[in-house]
């Protein structure tokens, strides 16, 4: 759940993004787990659900440990789940499974992390962010 103040609004791809609403100093802690915001899904409950609500699940949740190959994915009910992909993400994860900021963040900057780290499978082939290791040709 997140424990800063938050805004959402369009990010530069056309979507929603997650922006802080205040300065955030390097390592703020700006996220933590909670059972009663951050919901776990078997895959048994996975499949009685309503397929509009499963179509939610696959666009926002995320497998709640890749490590235990149990297919239970976690959902945030709050805004977190429109934190955005990054290569270069301005947030990072902590042993105890914590979000913090892995720099400063101004107020209005979008908060992002590396999907990778949550699911080294994950499909980023929709990602139109540019690539880090891409060199700019000189001429």
């Amino acid at each position: 759940m997140l424990i800063v103040d938050t805004i959402l609004k369009p990010d530069r791809f056309g979507g929603i993004g997650l922006f802080s609403a205040t300065l955030l100093p390097k390592d703020s802690l700006i996220w933590i787990h909670n059972p009663i915001v951050d919901i776990a899904v078997t895959p048994e409950q996975y499949e009685a659900l309503a397929p509009t609500f499963q179509a939610l699940l696959d666009k926002h949740a995320y497998p709640r440990d890749y490590r235990a190959s149990d297919g239970v994915i976690e959902y945030n009910a709050d805004n977190a789940r429109f934190m955005n992909h990054s290569s270069q993400p301005n947030t990072y994860q902590d042993d105890h499974c914590r979000i913090l900021t892995a720099r400063d963040v101004q107020p209005g900057e979008e908060l992002t992390c590396d999907y990778l780290f949550l699911d080294p499978k994950c499909d980023l082939s929709w990602n139109k962010e540019p690539s880090a290791n891409v060199v700019a040709p000189t001429g």
